[in-house]
């Protein structure tokens, strides 16, 4: 099996092209065979996980009949061994409020290409809760290797490219999938509350995402989402594994506004965020956003209510945040005060300044003075918009 580099049993799809629905049984078993034949995948493997823990992997693969399966036998064992090896501490709140038996419409502050909802699904799954369907950017998919562990895994693509028309006819499209299988209780769905991460800490949702989600909507905006059973999560990461080269790319583009990543720089992005160190993660679920979706009605018109939806997933958001001294540092730091010097110690300080100071020495020292500011902002920005 590891002779060949791709054994493929699966026909080719163009990013533009992948179907929003999940793969059939028999669909996903062709394609794990079809990952576990690609002999880079599994050296990758074997050099990044314990010995235990790909036989276990190996084993497993033969077993999967559907999504459920590979979810749990090997996507939950894998997502565990990240946790083990660079967290310290993945917590979840707010699931009580609720009910395995329904189905939402996850709308997540985004920081992590894969992460997010890799650990989101990875709370619900160990709490009772089905896991959700994943909306990503088919610029993710340009990788066949990454279409099939994505598509695997649920993922269906937000068509980024193409002509104006191709774009509006997706959306359209995928504003019905979502909404069909979260009324139908096929599943939930897990988006990002923009489009991309926000590399900067600065968590907004944009009216776009909204107006998409609302595109097939029958009786107006604020029933529709009622029907979506919208609950804004907040994520949290103590330390950004990537937020050096968040900066890096930031800078790049301050020097060449029309810089473009390399294609394999998202595969390489989501690796680095796997393997590194990101201290305490927490997930914060809201409660949904059933009643207080009366607010948003008082809009006047479609516009004003996607506005209002917008800023009330904000501030939920916002305020679902789990802060760290090194949050509260970076925007002393950032600031030239110590207004949250109460909330850290002096030890805490020394720590974090060192922490920062070892990714700000490696910019070149004429792009020092724009990277602070922008890697300092990434921690001090949940601060500001937590609004402590």
């Amino acid at each position: 099996m590891e002779g060949k580099e791709s054994e493929k049993t699966l026909p080719d799809h163009s990013p533009a092209d992948l179907a929003l629905r999940k793969y059939t049984d028999t669909e996903l078993q062709a394609a794990v065979r079809e990952v576990f034949s690609n002999k880079n995948m599994l050296a990758g493997m074997r050099s990044f996980l314990p010995a235990d823990l790909y036989e276990q992997l190996l084993t497993a693969k033969d077993q999967v009949k559907n999504s459920t399966d590979f979810q749990h036998q090997m996507m939950l064992p894998f997502l565990q061994f990240v946790a083990r090896i660079s967290i310290n501490g993945l917590t979840a709140s707010g699931l009580d409020r609720l009910d395995p038996a329904e189905r939402y419409l996850f709308i997540c502050n985004h920081r992590d290409i894969g992460l997010d909802s890799a650990f989101l699904n990875k709370a619900l799954a160990e709490n009772g809760f089905t896991t959700t369907q994943i909306a990503i950017g088919d610029n993710l998919m340009t990788h066949r290797l990454a279409e099939l562990i994505f598509r695997i895994n649920k993922s269906f693509a937000v068509l980024r490219s193409g002509s104006p028309r191709q774009v509006y006819q997706h959306s359209l499209a995928m504003s019905a999938h979502i909404h069909r299988v979260i009324t139908s209780c096929e599943d939930s769905v897990w988006i990002a509350q923009r489009e991309g991460r926000a590399k900067d800490g600065n968590d907004c949702t944009q009216i776009g995402v909204l107006k998409m989600l609302s595109l097939c909507h029958a009786q107006g905006v604020v029933p529709h989402f009622r029907d979506l059973n919208v609950v804004p999560v907040a994520i949290s990461y103590e330390y950004d594994p990537t937020g050096l080269v968040k900066t890096q790319d930031f800078l790049r583009k301050q020097l060449d506004p029309d810089y473009k990543k390399r294609p394999e720089e998202d595969l390489e992005h989501i690796l680095l965020g796997i393997r590194g160190q990101k201290g305490r993660v927490h997930l914060h679920f809201s409660a949904p956003l059933t009643t207080e979706l009366d607010t948003v009605a008082a809009g006047d018109g479609p516009k004003k209510q996607l506005e209002a939806l917008a800023l009330l997933i904000d501030r939920h958001i916002h305020r679902g945040y789990r802060l760290h001294p090194v949050n509260y540092i970076a925007h002393d730091l950032l600031t030239g005060n110590a207004h949250y010097q109460h909330l850290y110690t002096s030890a805490d300080l020394a720590r974090e300044q060192l922490f920062f100071d070892q990714q700000l020495n490696q910019l070149p020292a004429d792009q020092y003075p724009a990277g602070r500011q922008y890697l300092l902002g990434m921690y001090a920005n949940p601060v500001r918009n937590a609004g402590q």
